[in-house]
């Protein structure tokens, strides 16, 4: 009798605990808010706000990590985000479960964006195991694509944290691994950048994490650089080379504008006089300019096309192709130019700093293909020196760049990238911009 007691008290005990077990797994799949936390409240309510203002085209969804674009990586997420009507998602302190009950309360009601890039599970890690955690961020996941059916999803690994390889970093990466068996390489996919974010021993410095779990405004540059190609794919935009990012989205001109005179007339303007000749460019910029298939193209008419950021150091990526006689350049930094034209006409080819008086103008080659055909520039500026390769051939070799609207001056420290014109019809695509 005493043996079956005792079987009788093992097996009750461990029916409680494998109860108790279900329950605590359960917390990373069933909802719930923090709705007594007022920061946490008003947060929603503006998202439910902005979602409903529209349009989302992009979604960064989590937990303090994304929260911090709106912080920290402010700048990096203007560069990256702005112009691709994105919404952040992310709340600090949010586990897995609260996630999940912002999908249910209206967080993704009526939009139907191109892309959710999920990050989330790092607060689980003291409460829950892999198992659970892996499970709760699969649950958001199908969630997601329940509400969001036409959305692509991006599950980023958890981002290592602490300054030192551990039990913490090796259960949360066992917990991405257990998330990314969802991915299908179809409607959702996987990505583990964690190393972009660690030094050759694994350490995870101050200079990226000062805290060993936030990024500084570097590592929400690491962050943005790394998941770059896989966002404009999931986006349907053209995938820019490693390092670089997206200035052209192939469906639209969101980042440009019309060019408003030259750079010293610019400065010399007030906020109202250029805010004013501004409008009337663009909307001269949006008669001329146009988008047909994924290709910019200008009808020959109206001003030079304009980056709305200026730019200092960079390297910038252009296919450009034109007619016979047509005649087009790239200004940098706001100033003429490198060439573009007919190298039949022309045979000294495209690529030169044809403004230059006291410098080099002219291309080392001519590399140019045959008209109608597609060409690349690979522009690099450095200071005032500018290094351009044409079709992979390299035309200019270090030259300075000079000032064409102020002779008695260097190269302006930063200015816009514009396509320019002199009345030709013209086709611009595949433009990628690196900040160096």
């Amino acid at each position: 009798m005493r043996f079956v007691q005792g079987q009788f008290k093992f097996f009750a005990v461990l029916a409680v605990l494998l109860y108790s077990a279900s329950l605590f797994a359960a917390s990373t799949v069933e909802p719930a808010h923090r709705l007594d936390h007022e920061w946490w409240a008003e947060r929603h309510e503006g998202v439910l706000k902005q979602i409903q203002e529209g349009p989302v085209d992009l979604i960064l969804m989590g937990d303090s990590i994304n929260h911090g674009w709106d912080g920290a990586g402010k700048e990096v997420f203007e560069k990256y985000y702005k112009n691709r009507n994105t919404v952040n998602m992310g709340f600090s302190g949010d586990k897995t479960e609260h996630v999940l009950w912002r999908l249910d309360n209206g967080e993704v009601d009526g939009i139907s964006p191109k892309a959710v890039s999920l990050m989330i599970g790092t607060n689980n890690y003291g409460s829950n195991t892999a198992e659970e955690i892996g499970a709760g961020i699969i649950a958001i996941v199908k969630k997601l694509r329940e509400k969001l059916p036409e959305t692509k999803v991006l599950i980023l690994a958890i981002f290592p944290r602490e300054e030192k390889p551990g039990e913490v970093r090796d259960k949360l990466a066992e917990a991405s691994a257990i998330a990314s068996e969802i991915a299908d390489g179809d409607m959702i996919h996987y990505l583990d950048i964690g190393s972009a974010f660690l030094a050759e021993d694994g350490t995870l410095t101050k200079e990226v994490m000062p805290d060993a779990l936030h990024p500084n405004a570097y590592g929400y540059e690491l962050w943005a650089a790394s998941v770059e190609p896989k966002i404009a794919e999931l986006m349907g935009e053209p995938i820019p080379p490693a390092g670089f990012r997206v200035l052209f989205n192939g469906s639209d001109l969101r980042g440009w504008k019309g060019l408003v005179a030259n750079p010293p007339a610019r400065a010399k303007m007030s906020e109202k006089t250029l805010a004013k000749r501004q409008a009337k460019a663009d909307e001269s910029m949006n008669a001329h300019w146009t988008v047909e298939d994924g290709v910019i193209v200008f009808d020959g008419k109206g001003e030079n096309l304009c980056t709305e950021r200026d730019y200092g150091d960079f390297e910038f990526m252009v296919d450009w192709k034109i007619e016979a006689n047509a005649d087009s350049g790239i200004y940098l930094r706001g100033s003429p130019q490198v060439q573009i034209w007919d190298a039949v006409k022309n045979p000294e080819g495209s690529g030169g700093l044809w403004n230059n008086q006291n410098n080099p103008s002219k291309p080392d080659k001519c590399a140019d293909k045959p008209l109608g055909e597609w060409n690349r520039f690979h522009i690099i500026m450095k200071g005032e020196k500018v290094t351009i390769y044409l079709n992979d051939e390299l035309v200019v070799n270090d030259v300075t760049l000079e000032n064409y609207w102020e002779r008695d001056k260097p190269i302006y420290p930063t200015g816009s990238i514009e396509l320019q014109n002199h009345g030709d019809k013209l086709w611009f695509k595949n433009i990628f911009v690196k900040e160096l």
